[in-house]
């Protein structure tokens, strides 16, 4: 699991406005952390939902159809979450940003933080 790739990722129930349901996301988190994940007490991993309702604007990243990614999708900046990694499929990687892409994702993921 490397910061940029994309995989499965169980968000459990809908809850009010929150994302639900097994969908795409994007790992974010910093691979020193992704490496030792196994090493540590609180197996944790920052990711970013994605969505199939394409809306566009400050806080979404487009990305289109390709490798095992089903369907053009947005990243959804605003959603950030920490999750316990058994919630990442992890054995099947349904794509991998392109630096472009990735350095979209992070500008606009500091501009949400204030950053």
């Amino acid at each position: 699991m490397r910061r940029g790739e994309i995989y499965l990722v169980n968000f459990g129930k809908k809850y009010n406005s929150e994302f639900g349901k097994i969908r795409p996301a994007l790992i974010i988190q910093n691979d020193i952390a992704n490496r030792n994940i196994e090493n540590v007490a609180f197996k944790g991993v920052t990711v970013i939902p994605m969505s199939t309702n394409i809306c566009g604007g400050d806080l979404r990243v487009c990305i289109p159809k390709r490798d095992d990614l089903d369907q053009t999708s947005e990243i959804c900046i605003n959603e950030l979450c920490t999750l316990d990694v058994s919630r990442i499929q992890l054995e099947k990687l349904l794509t991998s940003l392109s630096q472009e892409e990735l350095a979209e994702t992070q500008r606009k993921l500091s501009s949400h933080m204030g950053i």
